[in-house]
């Protein structure tokens, strides 16, 4: 069974921390989604084609189907080359070349639809970046024209161009004011105003508003700090730059006030550009294409980013979160790996190539890539949790917990604040607990809470392990109860609190919660057991068999026998779960 115990994580006037505006996608990659459903597809294709061709299309379909999606796109390509005219093929080849980061293929994919009289929405911004790059102004005013036309990213156009104004050296004024008139482009307004002010050296002017962003101190504002930090640091202004960096609210935040307070310019001193500010509003419009679930627009800007950018540590990052979301790991793995080391996004990127590559099921080689930088840099305490997490993903609980407790000792070394090192106290008790280190997997979740008394995570975790072994039973509910007082829209921890009062022998009032937190997690095979055995409890039986049918639908391996059992004979009490 999936434990329980183990935590789960389930991201005029400019707007404060704000919900994401909704925009308007459609059609996404409509001739590449479309047409390959069509039954007419190979028709098209072979119009007028040689057998040659028709074999190369039949083949990249093949590629494509069987997720193949390099040798798609290379096949796509050559393809087009020999037949410009073909809709169908500019659609397929666009599609794949987004989706491998191909951008030269995407132009000319898109430039072919273009020549057909049909493009999509977000395919004028692949051009515009292509034109920028080549500094064709003319290619890229006309780019901007086809994005107001189109309408559904009409909302970039005052940015797109203001940064066309810049890098020509002109003012960008006028173009920034007309984002005013647009309510998502206000959404977007004054982090490209800093990033336009610090591009044209207008440092002075660009400081008010960086001073708001710094009070605010909201997360999504991190990256626009970490650019202005990079900017003033390359400009000698140490002083600036530290005082951006006065909340040290995010994770490389606190890595960039280190290597400046070392001294350290390599791979941390930057200066903003057009180029660099155009490429994070293609970035920030990656992210929150994501946000919204619109996977091939993130992708689509996200590439666009990375061309414009030059090949940034940021640009780097996005993209690979980009094809991880995708499941495309071994693109997400390979961006990850090209943040240098002296990054201030180095370890952000290697934890999430870690990621990539446990999702994968590389967990040898994960590990031996965290070991690579351990032999460099043994004192960090974040390479260890590294470790420790892939151990975890490997089933090797006890190692990992020897891995949580070097990180432990290196950052209480380190004077790390108490809200971290309760989590890297949460995670040694958490592989203790797995790893049947009991009771030192109690005092280390103890310490947790200790240091961060208010975390539902903490107190969940340490009121299910605590359950599971039906001991302290009182202070165990205590601790869900508090767990669930503070984030009650949790499914995870609705769970425990409804098992606890089964546990405790309030079947009824077990049974409220858990199917709230069902009809949370419909799907989760620890809710649906807890509720069968409910049920069963209580008098339903019909309603607890069909719980029990559906835990055993994702249930894994070693719980299905356990449930199959309860579906024939019914609840016995060697058969309650855990």
């Amino acid at each position: 069974m999936i434990s329980r115990t183990r935590p789960r994580t389930s991201t005029g006037s400019f707007p404060k921390e704000a919900e994401v505006p909704i925009i308007r996608t459609c059609s996404l990659a409509i001739c590449g989604l479309l047409l390959a459903a069509s039954p007419t597809a190979s028709a098209l294709a072979s119009r007028g084609d040689s057998s040659a061709s028709l074999n190369r299309f039949v083949e990249a379909r093949l590629a494509e189907s069987s997720n193949e999606r390099q040798a798609a796109a290379s096949l796509y390509g050559e393809s087009l080359k020999e037949q410009p005219d073909n809709a169908l093929l500019a659609g397929k080849a666009y599609a794949n070349a987004i989706e491998v980061g191909d951008f030269d293929l995407a132009v000319r994919a898109v430039r072919a639809m273009q020549a057909n009289g049909g493009i999509n929405p977000e395919m004028p911004l692949i051009v515009y970046a292509d034109a920028f790059l080549q500094r064709d102004w003319n290619g890229a005013d006309l780019a901007v024209g086809q994005v107001r036309k189109l309408g559904n990213f009409a909302f970039m156009a005052p940015f797109l161009d203001a940064w066309l104004d810049t890098a020509r050296g002109g003012n960008a004024t006028a173009a920034l004011a007309q984002a005013q008139a647009d309510d998502t482009a206000r959404y977007y307004l004054e982090e490209q105003l800093v990033l336009n002010r610090l591009a044209t050296r207008r440092e002075s002017a660009a400081r008010d508003l960086l001073a708001a962003i710094v009070e605010r101190n909201e997360p999504r504002m991190a990256p626009v700090r970490m650019m202005a930090v990079r900017h003033f640091w390359a400009q000698n202004d140490s002083a600036t730059a530290m005082d951006l960096l006065k909340m040290r609210a995010t994770g490389p935040e606190q890595v960039l006030l280190q290597k400046i307070v070392a001294g350290q310019k390599n791979g941390v001193a930057e200066k903003v550009t057009p180029a660099l500010g155009l490429a994070f509003l293609f970035q920030r419009l990656s992210s929150d294409m994501a946000v919204q679930r619109a996977e091939f627009l993130s992708q689509v800007m996200a590439v666009a980013g990375m061309r414009v950018s030059g090949s940034s540590d940021y640009a780097h990052l996005t993209l690979g979160r980009v094809y991880a979301v995708a499941e495309n790991h071994r693109l997400a793995e390979a961006e990850f790996s090209r943040i240098p080391q002296e990054s201030p996004y180095f370890l952000v990127g290697l934890s999430s190539q870690i990621s990539s590559l446990v999702a994968a099921g590389e967990h040898d080689q994960a590990i031996a890539r965290i070991e690579r930088t351990l032999a460099t840099t043994p004192d960090l305490p974040e390479l260890h949790v590294m470790k420790g997490q892939a151990l975890q993903a490997q089933g090797d609980n006890r190692a990992a917990a020897a891995a949580f407790e070097s990180a432990i000792a290196l950052a209480d070394s380190l004077g790390r604040s108490d809200a971290l090192m309760a989590n890297y106290w949460l995670a040694l008790g958490g592989a203790q607990e797995q790893a049947g280190i009991w009771p030192d997997g109690l005092q280390s979740l103890q310490k947790a809470n200790q240091l961060l008394p208010d975390s539902p995570t903490i107190l969940n975790y340490l009121g299910y392990a605590q359950l599971e072994r039906r001991e302290n039973q009182d202070e165990a509910v205590a601790a869900i109860q508090r767990a669930h007082a503070l984030r009650s829209t949790s499914p995870a921890i609705t769970d425990s609190l409804g098992w606890a009062y089964y546990v405790t022998g309030q079947p009824e009032r077990a049974v409220s919660y858990l199917e709230d937190a069902r009809e949370g997690e419909p799907q989760d095979p620890t809710i649906n057991e807890h509720l069968g055995d409910a049920y069963w409890t209580v008098g339903r039986q019909y309603e607890a068999r069909y719980a029990w049918k559906s835990a055993r639908l994702f249930a894994p391996e070693e719980d299905e026998q356990r449930l199959s059992s309860k579906i024939d004979l019914g609840l016995r009490p060697d058969l309650v779960s855990p």
